[in-house]
């Protein structure tokens, strides 16, 4: 890619982020999601840090003013001043629980905990250390109330894996697992709703009416529970220790180590925190006939072995032994007939030889930027630089063939779902940013 090219890619995104941008904090698209989502937050903010970052921090700080008093930190945190979105508050009803914030009106789950990664890459790009440092001061207790939660309240078992009680928590909504898990939950009633994100978006790119039935099912079924989260947890219907929410945690709480550093405190709780939720990742979720990590069902007390990205980012997450990652990468990943087409665009978000692969529908096959970005950082730190190098040039030549979109066709590269996607945007520039010499 010339440089003229590399410009225009990195002005298109900052334009991208500046036109969703709401004021302190920045909505992943311009219709289809008008709101603040968490980790859509956190990757923005990475994005932003590049080239402002009070404006990056701005965006943490405000997705942080809907933090539960339980340590939560929300999926979404609603804009008061925006509508057009199903489910919205009045769906949600998070007033129900004594721990949502009386300020804001929010989601009653998490997203995947990118939250301290983010901060870290403010720190990392600050040029002002003294404001860095305040900056750190300010979040840092509120990042470990955080992942006290995740640990106090989300981990049953004590062995350090987190569960997910409801696919939109995953990050990865309709992704196999969670069609395979969801396949055997009883839904007593047909919950009834009107899908708004069909007004914007085709059908044959979204989860089903099917997929949308358990999806709000299990949110009544929460709601119901006035958002208790041990109390709903005793009997979930849907309960799965996710691989990559997981993974995404053991990076997490290095970042979070390393902040506790900085900052002159003691790194000792993340460290355990990171060590254990990395060994019964290692324990309980490798599959060693296929060479890659699965999620695990709690429920039906069985693997899910649906083969989908999040096994790789385990690799971002700094779980798997070198020889494990080798597995991983020389006979998974790069595997043309599975993740890496030999004429197309890599890493397809479920195998291409699986029987879920849909190439155009959100989490069964598309390419997203997110993704590929935890999965080639992960492979760089794990000494594969050049499957990296290769997977940012593929992902870059993918956004400037097709724009800032939320999703893309693996063998076409055609983009799918929303247009000027926040994260594409913003992740983008860190990708362009993280190459040598690259500056903005």
């Amino acid at each position: 890619m010339t440089d003229t090219e590399t410009q225009r890619l990195v002005d298109g995104a900052k334009a991208v982020l500046k036109a969703n941008d709401l004021g302190r904090s920045t909505k992943p698209a311009p219709n289809l999601y008008p709101h603040q989502w968490n980790w859509d937050s956190c990757f923005i903010a990475i994005g932003i840090a590049r080239y402002d970052c009070r404006r990056a921090a701005e965006e943490i700080r405000s997705l942080l003013g809907g933090q539960w008093s339980n340590g939560m930190v929300p999926q979404i945190v609603f804009n008061p001043n925006a509508g057009g979105y199903f489910p919205g508050p009045d769906v949600w009803q998070s007033e129900r629980s004594p721990d949502a914030p009386k300020a804001m009106r929010t989601s009653g789950i998490t997203d995947p905990p990118v939250l301290a990664i983010a901060v870290r890459a403010i720190w990392d790009n600050a040029s002002d250390r003294a404001w860095a440092l305040e900056f750190l001061r300010d979040v840092y207790p509120r990042l470990v109330h955080y992942h006290e939660f995740l640990y106090g309240e989300r981990d049953p078992d004590g062995t350090g894996l987190i569960v997910v009680a409801h696919p939109w928590e995953s990050g990865l909504d309709n992704a196999p697992p969670y069609l395979d898990a969801g396949s055997r939950v009883h839904l007593t009633y047909k919950p009834q709703y009107e899908r708004l994100d069909l007004l914007h978006v085709e059908a044959k790119h979204r989860p089903t009416n099917k997929d949308y039935d358990l999806f709000i099912w299990l949110l009544e079924q929460m709601r119901a529970a006035n958002w208790d989260q041990r109390r709903y947890l005793a009997t979930a219907p849907l309960q799965v220790q996710d691989v990559l929410f997981n993974s995404i945690l053991c990076r997490a709480n290095r970042e979070l180590a390393a902040i506790a550093e900085i900052l002159g405190e003691s790194p000792d709780q993340a460290d355990e925190w990171r060590a254990r939720t990395a060994r019964a990742i290692n324990e309980r979720l490798w599959n060693e006939t296929a060479g890659t990590y699965f999620s695990f069902d709690r429920v039906a007390g069985r693997l899910l072995e649906d083969d989908t990205i999040a096994g790789f980012i385990t690799l971002f997450g700094g779980v798997p032994p070198p020889e494990r990652a080798r597995i991983l990468v020389e006979r998974h990943l790069l595997d043309p007939a599975a993740y890496w087409p030999s004429a197309g665009y890599p890493v397809p978000t479920t195998a291409m030889n699986s029987p879920w692969f849909n190439p155009e529908n959100y989490w069964l096959g598309p390419v997203w930027v997110n993704t590929n970005w935890m999965t080639l950082r992960g492979l760089a730190e794990y000494g594969f630089v050049r499957e990296s190098d290769d997977l940012r040039s593929s992902t870059l030549d993918m956004v400037k063939r097709s724009g800032y979109r939320e999703y893309f066709n693996p063998v076409s590269c055609e983009g799918y779902g929303t247009d000027s996607f926040s994260w594409t945007a913003a992740l983008t520039i860190d990708l362009i940013c993280s190459q040598p010499g690259r500056v903005l």
